[in-house]
């Protein structure tokens, strides 16, 4: 099987997958997996400057982002969301293993089919990388549904009907009489 059957059956597949998302879980979790694939989309143009790895295969028109960053990896992030959100240390556990799936054995096989060459980056450092990708994700959820508030763990009303001094009516001088 030729490595553009691969890339784009990964990409497909994936997606299809979202079919069986419930329309909430997917409107829910749809942000973070877009900033996800953004920020992953970063460290990969910092990774190619810095000489960590380089991409020898890709999709048109991702031309040097490997196609598993919009199809496998967003829509994985969707799916961890579903079923681990609400529990870090599930979620932390999960991001653990799949990452470790994907930094040792596919990053591997992505190398031996010339789709991927790494240079200066090791296994560890990506799994870190990896972990702190996941940790930033799980804030900004955590951001994106209101429980990051600092306003929420001290109990302060965040809708109270404050205003500035300057908004305030002028007292009448004659109601005082």
């Amino acid at each position: 099987m030729s490595n553009q059957t691969l890339l784009w059956a990964s990409f497909i597949i994936s997606w299809l997958s979202v079919i069986f998302l419930k329309k909430e879980d997917l409107k829910r979790y749809m942000p973070v997996a877009l900033l996800g694939a953004l920020v992953s989309t970063i460290v990969i143009e910092a990774g190619i400057t810095l000489h960590w790895w380089s991409t020898k295969e890709t999709v048109f028109p991702f031309v040097n982002m490997p196609i598993f960053i919009y199809g496998s990896f967003l829509v994985g992030i969707l799916w961890i969301f579903k079923f681990s959100y609400k529990r870090f240390w599930l979620f932390l556990a999960t991001n653990a293993c799949i990452d470790l799936i994907l930094i040792i054995p596919l990053d591997n096989w992505f190398v031996r089919r010339g789709i991927l060459e790494l240079y200066n980056i090791t296994p560890l450092q990506m799994f870190l990388m990896s972990l702190g990708h996941a940790t930033l994700l799980y804030c900004y959820q955590l951001w994106q549904e209101g429980e990051a508030s600092p306003f929420k763990r001290l109990n302060v009303n965040q809708s109270s009907n404050v205003q500035p001094a300057a908004s305030k009516p002028l007292r009448d001088d004659n109601e005082e009489e």
